[in-house]
């Protein structure tokens, strides 16, 4: 299983560096511009298509692609420095295309960041199955799965804190 992960990650590389490319809006402009004006081809091109460009798709995939290079990571040592290249190329490729080349789009930014620590705190909670799992079967005898069995308890007992005591939505006062 890691290394299918592995390649997915690097298969990440060519389908964010096609991202850099807006291929997308550029096919959708050059098409409009056969049949409007520049300007009016330009403003049906854009904005970029939000179920997939969009910030919350976004979101989605980093949370997924840190979550591969936690729980895999602890499996396959590699698996952490591919994910770790990986969030270092989006980084210039988001780094540019969020300033430079996409329209201005609404900040949503406080409820996709904490829809993201919930994810995280799921897959967290999945990792922790899987060591402990993992501790069960291979371990030479119960004792590190039972050291690890209390962090499954932990992990859930801080996703329910975090769900219920941070008001992030309203001020506290």
């Amino acid at each position: 299983a890691t290394h299918y992960y592995m390649n997915y990650l690097v298969m990440q590389w060519l389908t964010q560096a096609m991202v850099l490319t807006r291929y997308i809006p550029l096919s959708k402009f050059k098409l409009f511009s056969q049949i409007f004006s520049e300007e009016e081809a330009k403003e049906l091109a854009e904005p970029e298509d939000q179920d997939y460009y969009g910030l919350g798709s976004r979101s989605a995939q980093f949370v997924t692609f840190a979550l591969i290079g936690i729980i895999y990571g602890t499996m396959s040592p590699p698996v952490t420095v591919i994910s770790c290249i990986t969030f270092a190329f989006m980084r210039l490729i988001y780094g540019y295309l969020v300033v430079f080349a996409e329209t201005k789009k609404p900040d949503l930014g406080g409820v996709f960041w904490v829809t993201m620590l919930y994810h995280t705190f799921v897959g967290l909670l999945v990792y922790t199955v899987v060591m402990t799992g993992i501790y069960y079967r291979r371990g030479n005898n119960y004792g590190p799965m039972i050291i690890s069995l209390p962090s499954i308890f932990y992990v859930l007992w801080s996703m329910r804190r975090f769900g219920s005591l941070f008001s992030w939505e309203t001020l506290p006062f």
